[in-house]
């Protein structure tokens, strides 16, 4: 994809076209523009984050093993091709153009695991708290270590023993803080 490669505004409709072996006349009637292509790209993007396969909370399991578990499918999915080509496509337009940023749902990015805490709350596992902010500050701890040194740094996707070393460091942070006293 060339906003991929070439960046969001280094990219062009004919560009675009060209590398897609269509005409423009057939790309603009698909999208009036390049913000609304690149707009269904983030949308596209949304929704594979929202058929991530259900972490559901099991309360007969270990609090810890459900919680690697889910740590694993979300630097699994963050640190997909696709999601890091993507978000460094279009970082420079967020940056670039705030208002863009802010029509962003980024309570779809985290919904799977708000729902997994929602249950483990539900069932006495966990403290009470804001399971919308537990949320966030799960995956940002992921994200900080596991994602973003990928955008920003140009770093490899993180090897097995990084991976499993911020996954183990999230979720003992994450129970320090939350999980309920036994």
């Amino acid at each position: 994809m060339e906003f991929q490669t070439r960046g969001y505004f280094s990219t062009s409709m004919n560009v675009i076209a060209a590398t897609a072996n269509v005409s423009k006349r057939t790309l603009y009637n698909h999208f009036d523009s390049k913000e609304a292509l690149f707009d269904a790209i983030i949308e596209e993007l949304t929704q594979k984050a929202e058929l991530l396969p259900e972490c559901s909370f099991d309360p007969t399991r270990d609090l810890r093993e459900q919680l690697v578990e889910l740590a694993e499918a979300e630097v699994q999915f963050m640190t997909s091709a696709s999601v890091v080509a993507l978000a460094r496509a279009g970082i420079s337009r967020v940056l670039a153009e705030p208002e863009v940023g802010k029509k962003i749902d980024h309570r779809r990015f985290h919904k799977r695991v708000k729902s997994w805490l929602d249950d483990a709350l539900a069932a006495g596992f966990l403290n009470h708290t804001s399971t919308e902010f537990a949320a966030k500050q799960f995956v940002g701890m992921l994200m900080t270590f596991a994602f973003w040194p990928m955008i920003v740094n140009g770093e490899s996707p993180p090897s097995k023993k990084k991976r499993a070393d911020v996954i183990e460091s999230t979720v003992e942070m994450f129970l320090c803080c939350y999980r309920e006293p036994e």
